[in-house]
């Protein structure tokens, strides 16, 4: 089957298929009265790729003036774009340059900046927010395939810790429900401040790389998990670089519901940890106090020094009981960006392992966002479950 340039962009939720494609509007009557069918006229894609480029086109014929800019936390800058107006109310431009992988971007209609609800949409800098996911020439390992895909479905479970009801979003292998009689081990997933547990899953296409590596035979079938990040006690004051006790609502309550729900390894030679940025403290923070938990454990752009008091300690609880860590834990896997102090890993992993601690790292080509993290799971995840 022939590729299409936007599946990959298109198999995130509240982006499927051709819905982009379509408008619903109701056209004025002479009489003022409203029909009583709504109207679908096919539009343009709010987002296309084409001549080395992405052509931003935009529904506004209300709006005198149309930009469009990356974000803060985007390569491509925050720089503002112009659009210019061509027929029927749309506005539209070719942009060259936008790096590849996921670019946070703002629309402004007349100076003021607003959501638009026809271009991909998802949770980040702590809101909803438009992106678009710009194909990697160089990288295919999470793209959408013509392979076996497993189900990605949204769990709740109530929290003993945060006394709040929590949601999960969970993945499954393909063969999970043909297979009744197999249990699976569990990748259990933090995302970065300013995001939420639908992040590895809309930006970081955690699925599609697991879908890609078990249809190459070169990954385990297991089971992904992820929470969001934020877990306070009630009435709970606390303030700090870490939101709340997340080993709290894990131990205590994600983990016991995601043995109860669902066929798992339930030991820790069947559980993995792993985190990105904010997540990544956290996943220390929680394996090296709780090192009869895991087997596997994955720090993607978190810092292996004195950083963090909350983490360092953590660190070195750890470091005193390196020879008991060691046998309880079969990977320590730390990663990182080039372009985000990657230079300075090797030493940091030195650092640990004059401290007694085995550990393993992976570099690669990237500033501190999701093209990095993709890269660092799909090394990761090969790394797991290895008898």
């Amino acid at each position: 089957m022939e590729k299409n340039k936007y599946d990959t962009l298109n198999a995130s939720p509240l982006n499927f298929a051709e819905t982009e494609m379509w408008m619903g509007i109701i056209p004025a009557s002479p009489d003022g009265k409203l029909p009583r069918r709504m109207a679908y006229v096919r539009q343009l894609r709010a987002i296309e790729f084409r001549d080395g480029g992405v052509e931003f086109n935009v529904y506004a014929p209300d709006a005198q003036s149309v930009e469009v800019s990356g974000t803060r936390n985007t390569r491509w800058g925050q720089e503002k774009h112009a659009l210019h107006k061509t027929k029927d109310g749309w506005w539209q431009a070719l942009i060259p340059g936008i790096p590849a992988g996921v670019q946070f971007l703002y629309y402004f209609f007349d100076g003021r900046e607003h959501l638009y609800e026809h271009a991909p949409i998802c949770y980040a800098h702590n809101r909803l927010c438009n992106f678009v996911d710009v194909p990697d020439p160089e990288f295919d390992f999470y793209d959408f395939k013509d392979v076996p895909h497993g189900a990605v479905r949204c769990e709740y479970y109530r929290s003993s810790f945060t006394g709040t009801l929590r949601s999960c979003w969970v993945y499954t292998p393909p063969c999970y429900d043909a297979d009744t009689e197999k249990h699976y081990p569990v990748l259990y997933l933090l995302h970065g401040g300013g995001e939420n547990e639908t992040g590895w899953f809309w930006q970081g296409k955690i699925n599609l790389i697991l879908d890609n590596l078990i249809a190459e035979g070169k990954c385990k079938e297991m089971i992904a998990v992820a929470n969001f990040g934020h877990a306070y006690a009630p009435d709970s004051r606390q303030e700090g670089v870490l939101p709340g006790h997340i080993e709290r609502l894990l131990l205590d309550d994600c983990i016991p519901f995601i043995d109860r729900r669902f066929r798992t390894v339930s030991d820790k030679a069947g559980r993995a940890i792993a985190g990105l940025s904010m997540g990544s403290y956290q996943t220390q923070w929680t394996a090296f106090q709780n090192p009869e938990w895991f087997d596997y454990i994955g720090i993607f752009s978190g810092t292996v020094g004195n950083a963090f008091p909350e983490v360092s300690t953590a660190k070195f609880t750890a470091a005193e009981n390196a020879e008991k860590f060691n046998s309880q834990h079969k990977l320590l896997f730390y990663s990182k960006g080039m372009l985000e102090g990657g230079e300075k890993l090797p030493g940091e992993i030195q650092e640990l392992k004059d401290n007694g601690i085995e550990a393993e790292y992976f570099l690669c080509d990237g500033v501190h966002e999701w093209q990095t993290w993709r890269k660092s799971a799909h090394a990761f995840v090969q790394r797991l479950f290895i008898d």
